[in-house]
């Protein structure tokens, strides 16, 4: 007797081939899932950096938008004399005595 010819698949071929597809479709299935919740994590502590940022930054401009109206509002009491507040004192001085010289001098 000759022994016979397989002509398809044996079953235990069918499952192994089925088995090797559903675990490369699981494992890439968990892939994904692990990508996605990275993902969303890195979202949220983006968002959560955005808005310290933005607090950040708000809190920076009214800090600059006061210190640049106080500077306005003491620049007006100083622009009559046109003397900086931290020299005043010392060019009226050295002004007075240079009038004073002057008036000697007549």
């Amino acid at each position: 007797m000759h022994p016979k010819k397989a002509d398809g698949f044996v079953l235990l071929e069918a499952l192994l081939a089925m088995s090797l597809i559903l675990g490369a479709c699981v494992t890439s299935v968990n892939a994904y899932q692990s990508l996605a919740l990275r993902l969303a994590q890195q979202e949220r502590t983006r968002s959560q950096l955005q808005d310290k940022f933005d607090a950040f930054e708000m809190g920076e401009q009214v800090r600059a938008n006061a210190a640049l109206t106080n500077q306005i509002v003491k620049g007006s009491t100083n622009e009559s004399s046109r003397v900086p507040s931290r020299n005043r004192a010392v060019r009226i001085t050295s002004q007075s005595t240079t009038q004073n010289q002057r008036r000697s001098d007549r």
